[in-house]
This record gives C-alpha cells, sequence and structure tokens, in this order.
C-alpha cells in the first residue's frame, strides 16, 4: 500500500471499523498492510500519532452550547421569512410535507418562541455527529406531535434542518479551528526554530511507544526507554550517530500527571540542543547553535565554556520553555536563549552589560529565570521575567573583599509563589563562606541580605525543609569532629545545630524534609548510614559499609531508604523500629529511582554481579530483570500521555 492508501484507512484504523462492509477475514489482512506500511513509513506514523492526539484534544473539549439569544435570532428569522414569503437559499425548493398545496402567509406575526425546539449542546469528540441531535430528549417532543397540521410538520423540518445545520457549522467551526491551530503550530515549530530529524532506526516497528510510565536512561552515548512494567526490552530513544551529554533533563510533570513527557539534551558531536517526545516522535534539533561552526566541539566541553553550555538545560514548570546558554558567534562568551516549544521560536535574553551566563534556574511559577553573569571577574546575579521581559539585579558581586575568589556554589528559589525568593551559597569546592537570601517579589527584603557567614563544608538547601519554609543543611568542621545545622530561609534565622561531634562527608534532605541521612566516617566511598529526625533531633545508626556511589536513594513518601553495600541492595523502612531488609540482587548498584505512582517499587540498575536493571517490589521482596545491560548516569522518569 501507498502512502495515499493508508491515509485514507488511518481514521478507520484508528477507530478499529475497517470490517464496516468487508468481511472480517479482509478487514484482518487490511488491518496487516497498513500496520506494515507504518513499520516503515515515517510520515504515515507521524499521522496516526498526530490522530491520536487530536482525539485527545477534542475529546476534552467543553459541550458547544448555543445561547438562548441566538436560538431566537435563528428561530424567528426563519419565521419571519416564511410569513413574508421570503426563500430561504438552502432550503428554497425541499418540501418536507406530502402535502404540496402552498399556504397563504398569517397576516399576524408573532414572536412566541416556547413551542419551537431548541439548540442543544454538541459534545466533543471524534465520534460525535450531528446524529445526536436529533435523538435528544429536549427535540423529540417537537418531532412526535401528532396533532400538528402538515404546514406545521414543514415548519418543523426547516426548524430542525436549520437548527442541525447552524449547531453542526458551529461544532465544525470550533474543531476546524483548534486542528489548523495545532497543524500551524507544528509548521511553525519545524519552520522557525527547529529541525526535525528521523527517528533513530531503534524505534522502527515500536512508534509510538506505548502510554504510560517508562524510566529513561543513557548507555553509550545513546538515550533509552523501558516501560516500567518491563513489557518489552529498551527502545533507543535517539538516532544513531548522536552522542547525547550526560546532563540531559525531563520536563516537569503536568497537573494530574506524574512524570513529564518532554526530553532535553545536547549532541556532543554537533554542538546542538535536542528535544524529544516521550513516545519517541519528533526528535527535534534547535536552530540555534551552540558554538560556531568553524569551533570543533571536543575542543570545548573540557573548558569552563564547555560546563557551563552542557550543565545549563532547565525546562520551564508548565514544560512550554527550555532555558539554555550558548556561544554561537565565537565570543567567548555565552548568551541566555529561551526556546518556546508552542512556536519553536529561539528567544536570546538581552544583557545590561556583556559577560558569561552560567546555571539559569526558573522559579516556582514557570515565569521568571534566574541566573549567574560573570564579568571580567565579578559574578552577579539577574532574574528575567519572560512575561514583560523585564530584568531585575538580584546582587551586583557576590563576593566580598575577605574571599575574592569566591563564587556561587548553589543557586535555588524558595518554594513560597506569592513573595518569590532567590538563596544562594558563596564559596569555593569544600568552603562555603556564607549564604544569602533576596526577595523578587513585593512584600520582602529590595535588597540581598546574609544568612550566615561561616566556614561549611557543605550546604545543601530543600525547598520543604522545616515544614516548606525552606531550609540549609550546613556541615561545618571543629577540630577533629564535624557539626550539623539547619538553617531556614527567612530573615533574621540563625543554624541551630542538629548533630555535634560526628565525622560527616556526605549528607542529603528527604523528599518531604523532615528528615536527614548522612554518611559517617567515609573512606574511600564507604561509610556508616546514619538518619536524624531534623525536628526532634533523633539520631538512628543504620549500617556501616554502605557506599555514597549511587548515593542512597529516599522513596517518593521519605519513608523508605534505599542504599548499597557494594555487593548487596538494601532498604530501611525510616519509620518506627527503621526495619532493613536485603534485596534478592547481589552486585554493585549504579543506579536507584523510586516509582512516581508507588511506595513500593523502585528500579535497581547493577553494573556487575548480576548486571541488568531490575523492577524490584519493597514490600514482598520480588525482583524481576527487565534489562541485561547496565547503565550509565542517572535514570529518570518519563510520562506517555
Amino acid at each position: 500500500m501507498n502512502c495515499e492508501q493508508v491515509e485514507e484507512l488511518l481514521s478507520a484504523y484508528l477507530d478499529d471499523t475497517l470490517a464496516v462492509g468487508e468481511t472480517a477475514e479482509s478487514a484482518q489482512q487490511l488491518k496487516g498492510q497498513i500496520e506494515v506500511h507504518l513499520q516503515d513509513c515515517l510520515s504515515c506514523r507521524t499521522t496516526l500519532v498526530d490522530f491520536r492526539r487530536f482525539d485527545a484534544l477534542l475529546a476534552r473539549m467543553p459541550q458547544v452550547i448555543p445561547s438562548n439569544k441566538l436560538r431566537d435570532r435563528i428561530f424567528c428569522l426563519l419565521y419571519d421569512q416564511e410569513l413574508t414569503g421570503t426563500d430561504n437559499i438552502s432550503l428554497k425548493n425541499a418540501d418536507f410535507s406530502a402535502d404540496k398545496k402552498q399556504t397563504a402567509p398569517r397576516q399576524q406575526v408573532r414572536r412566541d418562541t416556547s413551542s419551537r425546539p431548541q439548540l442543544v449542546a454538541l459534545p466533543g469528540g471524534r465520534h460525535s455527529s450531528s446524529s445526536h441531535v436529533t435523538k435528544d430528549a429536549s427535540i423529540a417532543p417537537y418531532m412526535q406531535d401528532a396533532t400538528s397540521t402538515r404546514k406545521q410538520q414543514r415548519r418543523w423540518g426547516l426548524w430542525m434542518m436549520q437548527a442541525a445545520i447552524a449547531a453542526t457549522i458551529l461544532l465544525t467551526l470550533v474543531v476546524g479551528g483548534l486542528i489548523s491551530r495545532n497543524l500551524w503550530l507544528q509548521k511553525q515549530s519545524t519552520a522557525v526554530g527547529m529541525k526535525a530529524i528521523t527517528p533513530p532506526d531503534g524505534l522502527v516497528g515500536n512508534i509510538p511507544l506505548a502510554a504510560g510510565m517508562h524510566f529513561v536512561f543513557l548507555r553509550d552515548g545513546a538515550l533509552w526507554s523501558t516501560p516500567s512494567d518491563g513489557s518489552t526490552h529498551a527502545v533507543q530513544l535517539t538516532p544513531k550517530g548522536v552522542t547525547v551529554a550526560a546532563n540531559w533533563v525531563i520536563s516537569p510533570p503536568l497537573p494530574g500527571r506524574d512524570a513529564g513527557d518532554m526530553l532535553a539534551y545536547i549532541d556532543l558531536q554537533q554542538a546542538r540542543v535536542h528535544t524529544v517526545r516521550s513516545d519517541g516522535l519528533r526528535d527535534t534539533v534547535i536552530s540555534r547553535p551552540l558554538l560556531k561552526a568553524s569551533i570543533a566541539p571536543s575542543s570545548v566541553w573540557d573548558t569552563n565554556l564547555g560546563e557551563a553550555i552542557l550543565t545549563s538545560l532547565t525546562w520551564s514548570k508548565d514544560g512550554r520553555m527550555l532555558a539554555f546558554v550558548a556561544d554561537p558567534t565565537g565570543t567567548g562568551f555565552t548568551n541566555l536563549y529561551i526556546l518556546s516549544t508552542d512556536s519553536g521560536s529561539v528567544e536570546m535574553v538581552p544583557l545590561p552589560a556583556k559577560g558569561s551566563v552560567t546555571h539559569p534556574l526558573w522559579s516556582p511559577d514557570g515565569i521568571r529565570v534566574a541566573f549567574e553573569v560573570t564579568q571580567n571577574g565579578i559574578t552577579s546575579i539577574l532574574d528575567y521575567n519572560t512575561q514583560n521581559h523585564g530584568m531585575l539585579v538580584i546582587t551586583n558581586n557576590v563576593t566580598v573583599p575577605a574571599y575574592p575568589n569566591d563564587g556561587v556554589l548553589n543557586i535555588a528559589w524558595t518554594a513560597a509563589t506569592d513573595i518569590p525568593a532567590i538563596t544562594w551559597s558563596v564559596g569555593v569546592a569544600g568552603h562555603v563562606h556564607s549564604i544569602w537570601l533576596r526577595y523578587v517579589g513585593v512584600g520582602g527584603s529590595p535588597s540581598p541580605r546574609e544568612l550566615v557567614s561561616a566556614d561549611y563544608v557543605q550546604a545543601t538547601y530543600s525547598p520543604n525543609g522545616h515544614s516548606g519554609i525552606g531550609s540549609w543543611l550546613l556541615v561545618s568542621t571543629t577540630g577533629q569532629s564535624t557539626n550539623l545545622f539547619r538553617l531556614d530561609t527567612v530573615l533574621g534565622a540563625f543554624p541551630i545545630a542538629i548533630i555535634n561531634g560526628k565525622h560527616i562527608n556526605f549528607a542529603q534532605w528527604s523528599p518531604d524534609g523532615v528528615q536527614i541521612d548522612y554518611l559517617d566516617n567515609l573512606a574511600s566511598g564507604v561509610g556508616t548510614l546514619h538518619i536524624v529526625n531534623v525536628t526532634t533531633g533523633v539520631d538512628t545508626l543504620i549500617t556501616p559499609q554502605v557506599t555514597n556511589e549511587p548515593a542512597p536513594a529516599w522513596s517518593k513518601d521519605s519513608q523508605q531508604l534505599i542504599y548499597s553495600t557494594g555487593v548487596q541492595t538494601v532498604v530501611v523502612n525510616t519509620q518506627g523500629d527503621k526495619r532493613v531488609e536485603t534485596l534478592k540482587l547481589r552486585g554493585m548498584a549504579s543506579a536507584f529511582i523510586w516509582f512516581p505512582t508507588s511506595v513500593q517499587q523502585v528500579i535497581v540498575a547493577l553494573d556487575d554481579g548480576q548486571t541488568g536493571v531490575y523492577l524490584v517490589d519493597t514490600q514482598h521482596n520480588r525482583v524481576s530483570q527487565i534489562d541485561t545491560q547496565g547503565v550509565n548516569g542517572p535514570v529518570l522518569w518519563m510520562e506517555i500521555p
């Protein structure tokens, strides 16, 4: 079959109505021919996916409910035309009565429309049709009035025909406008800012990927996708010939979803940003190059410029904008760019002065982007508003005279959206010298405020720390021991001691900001695991010989913690008696990721011993292998709508 034949049948194929007018055997053969064609034809596969997407959009459309004023205008106009003998263009020669005798018009015009048919709501969706109108209970009585004269029957037929036509035209305009807009946006996204490329060969025969949760991982320079239940083997998402950089990102989940549906990555060979949908279709290369064409990408990636570019990808909260930095003109300075996935256009954010941009970070409301700018050795923090295109200087210089070589180590938005604020740490690796806070909205301090000044080994921020206020976790050194502090991000706060006299080298927050796990006496990547309650200060020793690579991982509800001893994978219940259970896996773990939809399931990747990727049910200690190879780097979730 050719593309023209398949395209004519795609709608029936999608609705499973190929059997209409055909025998079951011939319909099955036709279905098989279509599926064979879809395996080899990217254009038809893409069209099929677009049909499914439009179906989903139409199904979510609100009902079209004409107003009473529109009803009165339509039926009064028709009534007047009949009284005056005016021909209706579309129904001039129509005869809805068995009696063809002409009837003289009445002399008195009545405006009473109470007995006339009502305009009814038409639900959206592929299967909606005007035939539903005649079945509506509000119309049926008018269609079955046994006492009506033949003249009245003709009028009712005329009115009903007009009602159906009016409602159908209205629905068609709405649906047509929606589909045209989506097609226009897709065309614009290719023409204006992005260029679609052929999906990878690994996806042939599996496009589009099945709906549901998938976990994505990096292996040998390519990104792979596997359904959460392991029902199919891993499928390569990225095209052959593309080498994916380590810092790839997935868009945040939309309301009602458990994971994002868009992925962005950098191709190391071509120095280009790509986006790809979660179903594996529309791998798209952004037209804006990351480097000047005459510069070999391999000569840049190990420099400060290369690091700034490779670590810059970040999605807005709604997944409609992607921020990244690039130096397409070869000046040695990076600029900030924002991609709109709706239009495909790329906007360069204008800077008040020439400098090099690093570490863009979206605000919780998805409107603002905070970023660092370095010029002549001086680092500032700016905030760009994507709605009004305003630029706000958060701080002109992050350093102080006592530490001229300091820089921004970590920057974060606080969780509050009513009064947005930015907090950041300043220092060098292993020496955090100060923590700062600056309110962006009305109601807070208009200038940056220093929350604390000292010398800390580590500073980690949690927006959920201390009941959602937002807190820093600080580790300081005193002589041969270390201490653990909590610093809340409110003006006037001071560090609160949690633990004293330990040898803490690695500490991290639980998702709810209530607990902290840390490794004591860390040596050669192995230490003793502790869990401490931030509020009560109760410190519980879990076990020795725990690795920090991969780091212990908290479940979504903060009630379980999974870790590796290097040869075994263990789960501890952090509530009550801290019960520990060793999983039926032997080997060195390389990655953990808990299910976003279940607090009892986790994905574990092993790189030696029982090498592969495993689905683990922690409640029953059940293990099933879903892939036979290891992974490189983190594992993240994506959802296919």
